[in-house]
């Protein structure tokens, strides 16, 4: 069995590789052509926290992610959400590697972000603004970059210290970054606008976004959390979901604004998928804001994964043990 570290991952899942696969497993998610069961969430009365399993089998693979999700990691400094993917044969069933979870989930969530972006932002976008300093901002970065040609990189976060940190790391890769001092003068102007933090409150007003934006919102993955306000979720010509099931149980930016009477019961979001295989119309004028709601989705995991271990196994990347 190979075990794959967090380095091992990020060594063997280049962003412009995983855009492409993400690109692919969204576009056999639209053609039906995955397994990926609901997910499990159990909540151990024992337990501080929720576990979390993610089943799905894609093309070429068979897996399982499970994560957890402990707040009380903060305060003894580790990080709050802990996850591992599990790849077995598809023919066999044997298991074959363990992953290191957490940047799987990093890389593959921007990939999929820079797919949505290639299929929904105008060719000509490049004014790009992170709001939010973490590890999505980085991932974020990096997948506009494979998609577009970037001439303007601006970022806010709530901490100032989180936000000249992440402007550092990417001028050590070649970006100029400017912080803002608030949201609002973040994305005036800005073309591509990526939503990265755990906010629960709305962050961007519908009236700070110029027309022909597109928005990757990738923070607000639960009901309570959200990062547009409503009447910028009213004002998109374009919502899209990475699944309707996955966006009506959860994506809080979605839903808040249904409950408060936002859009006509015929609300019907197009799944990325849908529209990479031209099932579903995407952008179709210029002027038009589209928006890209992201989840998350097990097929994603479990098709990096595959992609990540064959690379590794190529490139002699990880550690293999003698299992069972």
């Amino acid at each position: 069995m190979l075990v794959l570290t967090a380095t091992d991952v990020r060594a063997a899942f280049p962003m412009g590789d995983a855009v492409e696969l993400m690109r692919s497993a969204m576009a056999a998610h639209g053609r039906g052509e995955v397994f990926q069961p609901p997910r499990v969430v159990l909540d151990p009365p024992a337990f501080d926290g929720s576990v979390w399993l993610k089943p799905a089998a894609v093309e070429g693979g068979v897996g399982l992610k499970v994560l957890t999700i402990v707040p009380g990691n903060q305060q003894r400094g580790l990080e709050v959400i802990q996850a591992f993917v599990a790849l077995l044969d598809p023919v066999t069933g044997v298991l074959l590697a363990l992953l290191e979870g957490g940047v799987v989930t990093e890389l593959r969530t921007a990939a999929t972000s820079g797919a949505a972006t290639g299929l929904l932002a105008n060719p000509d976008a490049g004014d790009l603004a992170i709001i939010g300093a973490g590890v999505q901002a980085r991932s974020h970065l990096l997948a506009m970059a494979e998609v577009r040609k970037l001439r303007r990189v601006r970022v806010w976060n709530r901490t100032g210290q989180r936000a000249l940190e992440f402007v550092r790391w990417a001028e050590a890769r070649g970006f100029e970054v400017e912080v803002c001092e608030s949201v609002q003068s973040a994305v005036d102007g800005a073309d591509l606008v990526c939503t990265v933090t755990s906010s629960t409150e709305p962050l961007i007003d519908g009236d700070w976004i110029s027309p022909g934006t597109h928005l990757n919102a990738v923070g607000a993955f639960h009901r309570e959390g959200r990062e547009l306000c409503t009447n910028l979720v009213q004002k998109a010509d374009v919502f899209a979901v990475d699944s309707r099931e996955g966006a009506f149980a959860n994506a809080g930016d979605m839903l808040i604004p249904l409950d408060e009477g936002a859009f006509a019961d015929s609300f019907d979001p197009p799944e990325v998928g849908e529209l990479l295989v031209g099932a579903r119309a995407g952008r179709t004028r210029p002027d038009q804001i589209t928006v890209f709601e992201s989840l998350g989705l097990a097929i994603q995991d479990v098709a990096a994964a595959a992609s990540i271990v064959a690379l590794a196994q190529r490139e002699g990347i990880g550690v293999v043990i003698d299992f069972p």
